[in-house]
């Protein structure tokens, strides 16, 4: 078969093993005139061992993946033969000839090109900004030009029900009076915003790595979503709080309300991972769990410590923020410190003291054996504590490492040092409780995000394994938490400069979503796998699964859209 053929034709041939090459896979030929066996490894995996993945006698075909360069080398009854690393491209097609290779060269020759896997994803962000930017040319246009009663009244209507008019909250120095019932329209948008990626990427987003949570450390667009949802939490609490506060509500009911609301999205976590499982192998911590753990120790922390605003005096206007949330603080300081420590002190049984590798293959290329060691001391906490039966089944690094030992990325540690983005959440609120101008605000806001941001990247070295802590989602290490919310804080501070501070933005339809955020959901996690929200797509490309799953996304935003117009709010 010619070369000739294959030229620009990855997207078409797809053959491979007499079998289909799934996205993100590659098809290599190996061609010999002997047994040989063909040992790899994924450089993602780190200090990993190479693993037998083939035995050939003749010439034969072998499946990669793609997401990340390969470690090979091919041995023969006589030793190894040669060796390599190769990054190999989605859908192509490569061959490997054994009767010409040396242990100098050792590298596959391409027979068809690989797919522009990008390209769908580029499409498509490149086709919604078209989008969004016609939109607000035609509307521009029409409140210039057109001047029919039909049309002016339109564009009239849209403005007033969207609420182009900015309403800001300020901080009271003088005598209380009775609050009115206020939000910050940035921080609806921002929520939206997170659960619509959330939504986006549970649907499996397009299938790109950059969708997809990091199989240990690292961090991905996927990684972010849920610190950042957990972050606007922190400042809806804090905002809810203080408008019932003022209101002379017993601190003790108000805490009788966070509780409440904790319990039930607890509960409804659960119910949610309680699908077609006896109860000896439900899942019990999870996503909403996690929030509803946070949620419940900052809600606690700001029922005991948040002062109403009548306690708010001029003085000190250079750190009013802080006088009113350094008690929050320090305890959430020493919540944090209590899981460093744990995590960097304490050893796992027949673990080294601070591991917080994925166990498995993890440094078996240099002689360890950290099979039993996953998540290191959080992981044996909640095997411990929790059950092994009751923890996440699944998870990337379990295929990457070959990890067998039981592990839950929203175990019980985790817990502690997730207080710090709801924590950071809340003084967002704070900062706009406390300050009248927006210059003030926005400086504070920048200024916490660049004191997060530049702290957590110490702390890893700004790399993606090195550092006394890594940033690391499964186990929301420090710097994990330090990070995005030092991000959540310089989208906030955009956010209400765009939205808040100049009406460039009315953020539809993300407003709409933020509304009803807990609700899209809960909804997306019940329907997932229901039409019109899921339809399976046999040997699936990047653009069709881009396709499906931003359909699911935007399915989900029509439910916000139809809520809001509907003025029907879910809250717990």
């Amino acid at each position: 078969m010619s070369l000739g053929k294959f030229e620009n034709v990855g997207a078409f041939v797809r053959d491979c093993r007499n079998g289909t090459l799934l996205y993100d896979e590659a098809c290599l030929e190996v061609i010999t005139s002997e047994t040989v066996t063909f040992w790899s490894q994924y450089e993602e995996c780190e200090g990993c061992k190479l693993v037998l993945t083939k035995t050939l006698e003749t010439t034969g075909e072998i499946v990669l993946k793609t997401l990340s360069p390969v470690h090979y080398a091919v041995k023969n009854g006589n030793g190894q033969i040669c060796n390599g690393t190769y990054l190999f491209g989605e859908f192509g097609q490569y061959t490997l000839n054994l009767t010409e290779a040396t242990k100098e060269e050792c590298l596959p020759r391409m027979k068809a090109e690989p797919d522009a896997a990008h390209l769908p994803i580029l499409t498509a962000v490149v086709v919604l900004l078209a989008m969004a930017t016609l939109w607000y040319i035609v509307k521009g246009i029409g409140k210039r030009l057109l001047t029919h009663s039909f049309v002016a009244n339109y564009f009239n209507r849209e403005d007033n029900e969207l609420g182009s008019e900015t309403r800001v909250l300020t901080a009271e120095v003088s005598a209380p009076r009775a609050p009115t019932r206020s939000r910050l329209r940035s921080l609806d948008i921002f929520r939206g915003f997170c659960i619509a990626l959330m939504i986006f990427v549970n649907a499996g987003g397009g299938g790109y790595a950059i969708f997809s949570h990091s199989t240990w450390n690292g961090i991905t667009v996927a990684d972010v979503v849920f610190p950042w949802f957990a972050f606007a939490m922190g400042e809806a609490l804090v905002l809810s709080l203080n408008a019932r506060l003022r209101t002379s509500l017993p601190r003790t009911t108000a805490f009788y309300q966070v509780a409440r609301r904790a319990l039930l999205l607890a509960i409804i976590g659960i119910i949610l991972g309680a699908v077609n499982v006896s109860w000896a192998h439900v899942r019990l911590p999870g996503v909403l769990q996690r929030l509803a753990a946070m949620y419940l120790v900052v809600g606690a922390l700001e029922c005991v410590f948040m002062p109403t605003s009548q306690n708010i005096t001029p003085g000190r206007s250079l750190f009013r923020d802080i006088a009113a949330g350094w008690r929050q603080w320090l305890a959430t300081i020493l919540l944090v410190t209590v899981q460093v420590c744990v995590t960097m002190l304490v050893a796992a049984p027949n673990c080294p003291r601070g591991y917080v590798g994925p166990g498995g293959l993890h440094m078996s290329a240099y002689g360890q054996d950290l099979r039993g060691c996953t998540g290191g001391i959080a992981g044996y906490i909640d095997r411990v504590v929790l059950g092994a039966s009751h923890l996440y089944k699944r998870g990337s690094f379990r295929i990457l490492y070959a990890a067998t030992v039981a592990f839950d990325p929203e175990g019980l540690l985790g817990i502690l040092s997730g207080v710090l983005v709801v924590q950071a959440g809340a003084h967002a609120t704070r900062i706009m409780l406390a300050y009248n101008h927006a210059r003030a605000r926005i400086m504070r806001w920048v200024f916490w995000s660049i004191i997060f941001g530049v702290t957590g990247g110490a702390l890893c070295l700004f790399s993606k394994n090195g550092g006394p802590i890594p940033i690391n989602k499964n186990l929301w290490s420090l710097s994990y938490c330090l990070v995005t919310s030092s991000m959540a804080l310089f989208i906030q501070a955009v956010l209400y400069f765009i939205v808040d501070l100049k009406n460039k933005w009315g953020g539809r339809p993300l407003y709409y979503a933020g509304q009803n955020a807990l609700f899209l959901y809960i909804g997306s996690e019940l329907l997932k796998k229901h039409f019109p929200f899921y339809y399976s797509v046999p040997a699936p490309t990047h653009a069709q699964l881009l396709a499906t799953h931003a359909a699911t996304m935007l399915l989900w935003l029509a439910v916000g859209v139809a809520l809001y117009k509907r003025r029907i709010f879910i809250t717990l």
